[in-house]
């Protein structure tokens, strides 16, 4: 799933303020009760452990998660945060398996049949909504995974997984002309299509996408074939649209950033809004800032 300028996994908008003071820092290896988190990536050092940010402005350091691919420490292992943060997918250090840390619980499970190998260092992961589903991608082919039962359904050849629907039934994938097919996530089997790849609205029937100029938004009616009858839904100025995402009562939402680019020394400042489908306006909900010394920065809904 990619960054900029496209909707891809997205994160929930949480009513959640950062109190004042210096944040809270502490190791997690074993299983621990923590927030969602906002953020990933390593604090100040290329060569740090990967460390979370989360939503009431905990610092908290993933001492057992996989760094590096290898002794070199060139090329760092992959990890994943679900669009709500819920959830943190990596490999773990110790024995090399994939798991699946809950925040909220504190649980960490094991995704069956998975292990860290030489192979998998070209990797990417990416986390559906709920922590149910992962997406494997390497040069070969992307893989949907289930996380409970470790099945493994290959997606079909010219196509890349790009959203999910909120309950994570449902799976938007792209092909090279980002021209969209809807799939059933458990089985694969198409349910739809869209012209362009976007978010998935909670019964998979509308797709929001960004105009092509990134102005505005246009919401897609799937079975009608052809945009929901509704005016392009205006975009705030002066900010890059990242993008959109539906939860599950069926609210669209907007994240936008300035400035356009994340990690390189430059804080970037990231803005939630509510979009009010009826009148097009944006409610401003949530504003928080990735530093510029965090490197390799995983905003939770992005792939790495």
């Amino acid at each position: 799933m990619k960054a900029f300028r496209r909707p891809a996994l997205l994160i929930g908008v949480l009513f959640v303020i950062m109190g004042a003071g210096a944040p809270v820092e502490a190791d997690m290896a074993a299983e621990a009760i923590g927030p969602s988190v906002r953020y990933a990536g390593l604090n100040g050092c290329f060569c740090a452990p990967w460390t979370l940010w989360t939503w009431d402005g905990q610092v908290i350091r993933l001492t057992d998660a996989r760094v590096f691919t290898g002794k070199a420490g060139k090329q760092r292992a992959p990890l994943a945060l679900s669009p709500d943060g819920e959830y943190v997918a990596y490999f773990r250090r110790e024995d090399g398996a994939l798991v699946i840390r809950g925040m909220s619980t504190g649980r960490v499970r094991e995704v069956p049949g998975v292990q860290w190998s030489r192979r998998l260092r070209a990797t990417r992961i990416d986390l559906a909504p709920a922590g149910r589903y992962l997406v494997l991608g390497s040069e070969q082919d992307d893989r949907v995974l289930d996380a409970r039962s470790g099945r493994s359904t290959v997606v079909p050849s010219g196509l890349q997984p790009w959203s999910f629907s909120p309950g994570a039934k449902l799976m938007l994938a792209v092909d090279d002309e980002f021209r969209a097919e809807i799939y059933s996530t458990a089985t694969l089997t198409e349910r739809g299509h869209a012209p362009v790849g976007g978010a998935l609205s909670p019964d998979g029937t509308t797709v929001a996408h960004f105009t092509s100029d990134d102005s505005a938004i246009i919401l897609w009616d799937v079975a009608a074939g052809r945009s929901g009858g509704r005016q392009p839904i205006p975009l705030p100025a002066a900010k890059i649209p990242v993008r959109l995402r539906w939860d599950g009562p069926g609210h669209l939402d907007l994240q936008m950033v300035v400035p356009g680019k994340v990690g390189n020394g430059v804080d970037a400042v990231y803005s939630w809004y509510r979009l009010d489908l009826g009148s097009g306006a944006a409610q401003p909900v949530d504003t928080f800032t990735v530093p510029g010394s965090v490197y390799n920065p995983i905003v939770a809904g992005l792939s790495p």
